[in-house]
């Protein structure tokens, strides 16, 4: 090659990545030194009896996310748990889906030293009565404390003879066993786990995480800093090593626990030290009041507040400046974790990007682990990632979800992680804003995005799972039938203001979601505020009913926010609440349409039918308009909807006889689902969709090994969308069915 060509490359490669420079945008975060909650991690508070939503509302003003709820059931320590009580904790693990926290439970027989425990057969029948409320319920669990044997289950005592490495081995092991594989159980000293798993070595990086009894094994200590050992924590002849192992074993399983006891070693000088080194999330906010309170006093308990757990900053950020639909942006972030320690649960890493108009949202799920975002350390996000040819043109702001996996939860801000920076956090979605705004520009120039990374539409898109796409345009509807055929259906009008009177409305539904779509006379403005209220109980008498009204309203989205009624008697009073999509017409900006999640409608009491209320008003004060209409009763709408399509004999509890179990479940790319049956011949299986529609077929042969694993594809090969399926197996005695959960 003659210089002439090598020149005319260098120059073409030259003038490329100053074009592709051109197009990307920095910006720097500022840190903040707030004291935020965010989930599974902080001081957490002690509860002995009953968890409320009083409770709860009452310990918010302490940044909390976490309750420790401790059962003492001296009463049962020769007996089965009763109804009652197995009903109390479900309770306990409802109040706190319903007030935005996360228990961490212990159960014990006794709180005295010299107090009876039960025999190991009562405590083996108390684990599997409890086993199903776990397997329902864990999402709210942050982790078990082991708990059962001998006083405060502390594992020390036993008037059983249960405190030596077999019984104990015994206990965790059938704890475990009972709990979903991403939930841990801690025990109250490092030197039982290594006799428990006759190992001494902590867990190492190619280990973490792999669902195995050691790796989800995590750590207690109700001693901290109360003497050289922590009244007995650490083995006399080896603090040191016992530490060292906490080190490192912590990385990956959760370190929890309290202070006991004043002494020289806990004051500030050490305190922080220590709960860095074995990496601290959890720590009880109510014990030791001479500890806790010493830490104030000498300055260092703000300081711990901030950094128990993860804390994550964003440093700084570079984007893609502007892209043409089908083309590739670029996102690269730098994070720092202030904190003791990283997340032990799973925690999605998702992009949102959502048009400044139209809100409609467009998410990317990655393949992040911020599991992996250890201590200490400078976390690169590096992402590149393609926009879909159907994205409208327009101007999108640039969002980062830390979403909890699980379904119920993924919408909730209470459960979302927030970053320790100032002005980025939004209150009602639990995102947190790059402070980015992207433009999707046909005129842009580019390379074609070629990868399957994809912003998907966040309803999905036209999946089997999904009907609507909320984009802004209304192609998706015309094979729904208008709610109220005639214009001006309603006598009296939605506003006094005409301007903003709902002329024509459109409901539909799928399996997963609810649709509402309506017009007005004119366009939407910016000065407009538009509603749907829903009375989701169909009690008028509870909820927020101001004097007049109609319904007793659970559930209001305003705008671009989404709130539920924490109010009593019809006052008004409100808390953010999950998420919904929403997007103004992109050419008819006279039309609205919404998305809401059928499992956010039944978390707050929904059966299959509601109550709900349109309301549209402009906040011009010169305009004569109603912020919420009295006229209820005369403009509201009931609507009934599907619950859903598969039949009940197609998800039978399984028997003992036959264990499913599917993990990562939610999944994104593939789920491993395993399965044993002791005693039936299993004669085939198959993955069906939520309308009970097969869509991949499995021979005897295929499931001979016990053990498939679904990538999300169809007989065909052909990919599905997001949404709920059934992996179910036949055999001789009937139909037995797992639920997997596809996020895209």
């Amino acid at each position: 090659m003659n210089n002439i060509n090598k020149y005319f490359i260098l120059l073409i490669f030259m003038i490329c990545s100053f074009n592709s420079a051109q197009n990307l945008v920095q910006k720097d975060y500022i840190k903040s030194d707030e004291i935020i909650s965010n989930p599974e991690r902080g001081f957490s508070v002690y509860r002995s009896s009953p968890v409320t939503g009083a409770f709860i509302n009452s310990v918010k003003q302490y940044k909390v996310s976490v309750v420790q709820r401790i059962y003492t059931i001296p009463q049962f320590n020769n007996s089965p748990l009763s109804d009652d009580f197995l009903f109390s904790v479900k309770s306990d693990l409802n109040a706190a889906r319903e007030g935005g926290v996360k228990l961490v439970q212990r159960f014990s027989y006794t709180d005295n030293q010299n107090g009876a425990d039960a025999p190991l057969n009562i405590i083996q029948t108390h684990i599997n009565q409890l086993k199903p409320i776990w397997e329902e319920n864990y999402d709210v669990i942050v982790y078990i404390e082991a708990g059962f044997i001998g006083a405060w289950g502390e594992w020390y005592y036993s008037s059983n003879g249960l405190n030596n490495t077999e019984d104990r081995r015994t206990v965790l092991f059938s704890i475990l066993d009972a709990l979903p594989k991403d939930r841990a159980v801690v025990v109250r000293t490092p030197q039982y786990k290594r006799l428990i798993f006759d190992d001494n070595t902590p867990i190492a990086s190619n280990e973490a995480f792999n669902k195995s009894n050691k790796s989800r094994t995590g750590a207690h200590n109700d001693c901290f800093l109360a003497s050289s050992t922590d009244f007995g924590t650490y083995v006399d002849n080896n603090i040191e090593g016992d530490k060292n192992y906490l080190n490192q074993d912590n990385m990956y399983v959760p370190q929890g626990g309290e202070t006991c006891n004043p002494s020289q070693f806990s004051d500030c000088n050490i305190a922080p030290i220590d709960l860095e080194r074995m990496h601290w999330s959890i720590l009880n906010r109510d014990y030791h009041p001479t500890v806790l309170s010493g830490w104030k006093s000498e300055g260092c308990f703000d300081e711990i507040a901030r950094r128990l757990g993860y804390n994550f900053t964003l440093i700084n950020g570079e984007y893609t400046k502007d892209v043409k639909p089908g083309g590739q942006i670029s996102i690269k972030l730098k994070i720092y974790n202030d904190g003791y320690a990283n997340p032990f649960n799973p925690r999605n890493l998702e992009f949102i990007l959502r048009n400044t108009v139209t809100k409609a949202k467009y998410r990317l799920v990655t393949n992040e682990d911020p599991r992996f975002w250890f201590s200490g350390d400078s976390i690169s996000v590096d992402v590149s990632a393609g926009i879909v040819n159907e994205m409208p043109e327009g101007n999108y702001e640039l969002l980062v979800h830390l979403a909890d996996p699980e379904v119920l939860l993924h919408d909730r801000p209470e459960y979302s992680i927030r970053f320790s920076n100032e002005s980025l956090w939004e209150d009602s979605t639990g995102y947190n804003s790059l402070d980015h705004v992207l433009e999707i520009n046909s005129n842009v120039e580019g390379e074609n995005y070629i990868g399957d990374y994809l912003f998907l539409p966040l309803s999905g898109g036209n999946t089997n799972s999904s009907l609507i796409e909320i984009d802004g345009g209304f192609d998706d509807w015309t094979s729904v039938d208008q709610f109220d055929v005639d214009d001006y259906a309603e006598p009296i009008g939605d506003a006094l203001n005409k301007q903003t009177d709902i002329k024509d409305i459109w409901l539909t539904d799928d399996e997963e979601n609810l649709y509402i779509s309506y017009s007005l006379d004119t366009a939407f403005s910016s000065t407009y505020f538009y509603h749907v209220f829903f009375d989701l109980d169909l009690d008028t008498s509870t909820g927020f009913h101001s004097t007049n009204s109609y319904a007793g309203i659970d559930l209001m989205i305003e705008n671009d926010q989404i709130w539920k009624y924490t109010g009593q008697n019809g006052e008004w009073s409100w808390a953010p609440f999950g998420s919904f999509s929403s997007a103004i017409g992109s050419t008819d900006m006279s039309r609205i349409e919404i998305s809401i999640s059928k499992e956010n409608l039944k978390f707050l009491g929904a059966k299959n039918s509601i109550d709900f209320i349109l309301n549209v008003n402009n906040l011009n004060n010169e305009i004569d308009d109603d912020y919420a209409p009295d006229l209820y009763e005369e403009i509201s709408y009931n609507y009934n909807y599907l619950v859903t399509s598969i039949h009940a004999d197609k998800i039978t509890k399984v028997p003992n006889e036959i264990e499913i179990q599917a993990y990562p479940n939610p999944f994104n790319g593939q789920v491993n689902i395993l399965f044993k049956s002791t005693s039936m011949s299993i004669q085939s299986g198959g993955i069906y969709d939520i309308l009970g529609r097969k869509i991949k077929n499995y021979s005897p042969k295929e499931l001979e090994t016990n053990k498939i694993m679904w990538n999300g594809t169809t007989e065909a090969g052909s990919s599905v969308g997001s949404g709920i399926y059934f992996f179910q197996l036949s055999t001789a005695a009937g139909l037995f069915s797992k639920k997997i959960i596809l996020l895209q």
